[in-house]
């Protein structure tokens, strides 16, 4: 059974590899922006020291998903770089990383969560319905493959 951990200096090489991956799979290589490539391989100095949080699913050593909280204001995080290893997909790691995320930000008084996506993520379409987000109409997305934009405020 997966278990939730926070991120290890030896995890960023998963971090980095499950995401290229996803955006790969599902978009391509081009896709990955410059400053995205800095998260990736610098999550400690990029996600970590500037207020940020990341959370591994991992089974026997292995890290099935990840996701990262992206600082925006004292009570304002972004839910990124939620990726899923594809042989651990409909096992329930999205939904183990989005309660560890919900149990993070209930223990730190965070109010508002948003996460910018694509509607031809079906799979995640679903899961940001389950979990009761709603989409932002106006917005300047800060990636080129996003189309949508949720939020969920929490307090």
């Amino acid at each position: 059974m997966a278990q939730i951990e926070t991120w290890k200096p030896q995890y960023t090489k998963s971090f980095e590899a499950l995401n290229r991956g996803w955006i790969t799979r599902f978009f391509d290589e081009n896709a990955i922006e410059p400053f995205e490539v800095e998260l990736l391989t610098h999550p400690d100095r990029e996600i970590l020291n500037k207020g940020g949080h990341l959370f591994f699913a991992t089974e026997d050593g292995n890290v099935l998903g990840c996701v990262a909280l992206l600082k925006h204001g004292e009570s304002e995080y972004e839910i990124s770089k939620l990726a899923v290893d594809p042989a651990a997909q409909g096992k329930g790691v999205a939904n183990l990383l989005f309660e560890a995320i919900f149990n993070y930000a209930k223990d730190n008084n965070i109010d508002k969560l948003i996460l910018e996506s694509n509607t031809r993520l079906k799979a995640a379409m679903g899961l940001y319905n389950k979990y009761g987000f709603s989409e932002v109409k106006d917005f300047t997305p800060h990636y080129t493959r996003v189309n949508i934009k949720f939020e969920k405020l929490l307090n």
